[in-house]
């Protein structure tokens, strides 16, 4: 975008109304609704917002726009949101020597925004905005939990689930569909030697005042089998969730 002819000044204006349009009763904003808000025509919008799309500030979901990507990774580092997520990350990372995550969708990929570290991880693997398989992370299965399986096939259309994942991963989608609605059912979803060998993973949504599913905590820690406070970390990561969600009412 071009400072100089004032397309900047336009695409943030389109970028504050697409973050306040999520909040609107009548859903994400379209490109006409968004042209009409912002005084343009609608090939103006129209070539802004796929700029925007590009870089990941915003997503597009159907006639739909909504934050992107890269627009959550920043928010997440700033804020009241950002100084909450830190400390509850932390928090884990010291009572259960997990990996603790904040995360969100990204395609058919889980990516995350905000990493809180342990030990025995390596950074490489660990850290913030690294991508991983939605089909095979607990994080991923939070993420669907109000996905119909038309939408879930849909997104995992392209995949064919060989090359990612541990042994006990899915390799299907009417697998996948049945693990997310056991997770589901529990509302913290629990994946074990699934992206990685003798690794579990609790993970729970994270909603916003709509009840929409906007992104997910995950602590994941070592030796799986091993694991006998497993019932303390998914009462954990639900009370972190839903302490993250009060901060969206």
């Amino acid at each position: 975008m071009d400072v100089a002819t004032g397309a900047l000044p336009r695409g943030l204006g389109l970028v504050e109304r697409v973050v306040r349009g999520e909040l609107d009763s009548r859903g994400g904003p379209g490109v006409v609704r968004l042209a009409e808000e912002g005084g343009l025509d609608k090939g103006q919008a129209s070539r802004l917002l796929r700029d925007l799309v590009g870089t990941g500030t915003l997503a597009r979901d159907g006639n739909e726009f909504r934050a992107g990507a890269d627009l959550l990774a920043v928010a997440a580092e700033a804020g009241p949101w950002g100084v909450e997520s830190r400390t509850l990350l932390r928090e884990l990372v010291v009572r259960f020597g997990a990996c603790a995550y904040v995360d969100v969708l990204c395609g058919a990929m889980v990516l995350s925004v905000r990493a809180e570290l342990a030990a025995w991880a390596e950074f490489s693997w660990a850290r913030a905005g690294r991508l991983t398989p939605v089909w095979c992370t607990g994080a991923g299965r939070a993420l669907l939990f109000d996905h119909s399986r038309a939408e879930v096939a849909q997104l995992l259309g392209g995949e064919d689930f060989i090359g990612a994942g541990g042994p006990y991963a899915p390799r299907t989608v009417d697998d996948l569909l049945a693990r997310v609605a056991a997770d589901a059912g529990r509302g913290v979803a629990l994946c074990e030697s699934e992206y990685d060998e003798d690794v579990l993973e609790v993970a729970a949504p994270v909603r916003d005042a709509r009840g929409d599913v906007v992104a997910a905590v995950s602590a994941v820690v070592p030796h799986a089998a091993a694991r006998d406070d497993r019932d303390e970390i998914v009462a954990a990561i639900g009370d972190a969730a839903a302490r993250l969600a009060s901060l969206l009412s």
